[in-house]
């Protein structure tokens, strides 16, 4: 009897019952898809598009990728597959990617940075009123070690002081915390044992110089700003989007192909850069690879020159090669606060002979100039994110995740409760 009753109220009230739990429903996803949909916007709103990807992926590497990474090895190894078949851009990142080895050619400027405060001036840097001097660290020779030498070997005293001591031997590994990141093989090709010399010093940039080779030579820049965090600078550096907003010299700036191993940080790059009139334009094919280490609180940028087939040297336009440059950003405390020092070495060879007051004039002008562009770029950067950051909270609607559940649920239990005693009301008369 009991069963028949409740068999029949399911069959009197089992349209009223889905309609309104259809209707709960759709009321609690649109509210979850409202509230995924301002948090998309108030992400790319801060970060921007690069940002947001970047966040994807490292959600996608945490949460996704390791269950079927398994299955993943698994179905290219019985079908045969060969990664470098995965990109169709044609470029093989297992051959081009850069080492990390790159980075261990940085011991020295974070040892100088380390230093700063018992910095001094040799006689050279002291004669061109330099501010601090990279000469007396970064031209310390350091001897061969014993286990490198072959036992059968035996010199004089002077001929093994000439030939076992090098400014390549201080080269230390700066054993990085990179989680699995992916090794590489290009070298950078730098005339390690060359000695720095002074340079210019001009408002907060010190520079020193070093030969490569015959009038060519390679450059280093210090500089520390109070102002802003290692985390945007390390935006500026990578953001192509917002560098074609600030840098007026790109003329063109693609990102031709990014390497699709996780947490390689590897992109190739096309660049065209402006020069003076009466001068081609300067064009570029490069690798950029960095590593952001948390537990030493470093931040490197390393690019050298590449090729790609479907970006070959035009007319008009005089290719860069031979190109290689080296950052380290070290911040006073944290990535996310004021203050940071960075060093940066790098290299060019425009391809063509080029008088020497040019080039004085390039490095003495433009160079400074860029650095303070991306100085006031980072500055402009952390502004509007702090202002799209403010309206992004004015903006979001505070909404109760259970208020519109609970009235819909006490709404509809109370329509069922109320027909309930209107039928026994009715019952009784």
């Amino acid at each position: 009897m009991l069963l028949n009753r409740f068999v029949s109220a399911i069959k009197n009230q089992s349209k009223e019952t889905l309609r309104a739990w259809s209707y709960q429903c759709e009321s609690i996803f649109a509210q979850r898809s409202r509230r995924i949909q301002q948090l998309l916007s108030f992400y790319q709103s801060v970060y921007g598009t690069q940002g947001l990807k970047q966040l994807w992926r490292a959600y996608y590497r945490r949460e996704l990728q390791p269950p079927l990474r398994g299955m993943i090895m698994s179905a290219v190894g019985l079908m045969g597959l060969n990664i470098k078949r995965l990109g169709s851009d044609g470029f093989d990142w297992n051959k081009e990617r850069l080492s990390l080895a790159n980075f261990d050619l940085c011991h020295r400027d974070i040892e100088f940075i380390n230093t700063l405060t018992q910095n001094q001036l040799c006689d050279r840097c002291q004669a061109k009123k330099m501010k601090y001097c990279y000469c007396q660290l970064g031209n310390q020779r350091c001897r061969k070690s014993q286990s490198a030498k072959s036992p059968s070997t035996s010199t004089s005293p002077s001929t093994s002081k000439e030939t076992d001591e090098s400014i390549g031997y201080c080269q230390k590994s700066m054993d990085l915390d990179v989680r699995g990141a992916p090794a590489g093989s290009v070298r950078i090709q730098a005339q390690d044992d060359h000695s720095w010399e002074p340079y210019f010093s001009k408002n907060e940039f010190s520079i020193w110089r070093r030969e490569e080779r015959s009038s060519l030579y390679s450059y280093k820049v210090y500089a520390r700003f109070d102002d802003i965090t290692a985390d945007d600078f390390l935006h500026v550096q990578t953001d192509l989007d917002y560098r074609r907003q600030w840098d007026d010299t790109a003329l063109r700036l693609e990102l031709i192909s990014e390497d699709p191993v996780p947490g390689s940080n590897s992109h190739l790059i096309y660049w065209e850069m402006q020069w003076p009139r009466l001068f081609a334009n300067r064009d570029y094919v490069y690798c950029r690879r960095y590593i952001r280490d948390d537990n030493k609180k470093l931040i490197f940028i390393c690019n050298r020159g590449a090729k790609h087939n479907t970006y070959p040297a035009l007319s008009g336009k005089v290719r860069v090669t031979d190109y290689w440059s080296l950052m380290v950003i070290k911040p006073f405390r944290g990535f996310h606060e004021p203050g940071l020092h960075f060093v940066l070495t790098y290299y060019d060879d425009p391809g063509v002979p080029i008088p020497q007051n040019i080039k004085s004039w390039v490095t003495q002008k433009q160079m400074p100039e860029f650095l303070t562009k991306m100085y006031v770029a980072t500055k402009n950067y952390a502004c509007s994110r702090a202002i799209k950051m403010k309206d992004m909270f004015n903006g979001f609607s505070l909404i109760n995740e259970d208020y519109t559940a609970n009235a819909q649920r006490g709404s509809w239990l109370g329509s069922l409760g109320r027909r309930k005693v209107n039928r026994g009301s009715e019952a009784e008369r």
